[in-house]
């Protein structure tokens, strides 16, 4: 079997985002309202945690898959942990954004500054990362009352079609492409996407000054 691992670097904000958290100490928090602002950090902190967490998944797949001498099994339990995690932390993410734009209290030129409404916040991708979200715990409930089915992935997998090659016979190609777990699954390219612009919010965040 020939794999192609088709998960797509995550290049942007490779530090996360350190003007937030300088901003915070040395020039003053988005607002008074200390709600607001635990709001507006805990949002930044999640998205930070879904950067990392994917790429530390994405680079566990990498070493199972290119690893030509042994069988690295810590690898994949390792990229199904961290993926597992970065859905988790994707899903809280919408959340939060949701609660900063429809809290009144949130500054109105803070608000004008994102998108009219983010890709991300909207019903159908939302909907999608709680349902992957929901599998990964719903698959936990079945493991922990022994009435997990035979032969059931039992954690988010990095998976992907496998097909035949023409000119070789006996011989298919596996793309890993996506996330997969209970009937759902999610493309690694439609998960960047939404990390990335999940991204431009938390750097609108980090740029702004309410003292201008």
């Amino acid at each position: 079997m020939i794999v192609e691992i088709a998960i797509p670097e995550l290049t942007l904000y490779p530090k996360g985002f350190p003007d937030y958290w300088l901003n915070m100490v040395f020039r003053g928090t988005v607002s008074d309202i200390h709600k607001i602002n635990a709001l507006v950090t805990t949002y930044v902190r999640l998205v930070e945690a879904s950067y990392t967490h994917y790429r530390f998944a994405r680079r566990h797949v990498q070493e199972f898959w290119n690893n030509n001498f042994s069988l690295p099994l810590g690898s994949a339990n390792l990229s199904a942990t961290y993926f597992e995690d970065c859905i988790n932390s994707m899903h809280r993410t919408v959340l939060f954004m949701r609660g900063i734009r429809n809290n009144r209290e949130v500054p109105t030129d803070l608000i004008s500054l994102f998108p009219k409404k983010p890709r991300f916040t909207q019903d159908g991708v939302a909907k999608r990362l709680r349902e992957l979200r929901d599998a990964v715990q719903h698959m936990d409930e079945l493991l922990l009352k022994g009435a997990i089915p035979k032969d059931t992935p039992f954690a988010l997998q990095a998976t992907g079609p496998e097909t035949p090659v023409l000119d070789q016979p006996n011989q298919t190609r596996t793309v890993i492409d996506r996330l997969t777990i209970g009937g759902y699954e999610i493309l690694f390219t439609e998960l960047v996407a939404w990390l990335h612009e999940m991204g431009k919010c938390a750097e609108i965040l980090s740029k702004y000054d309410r003292f201008k």
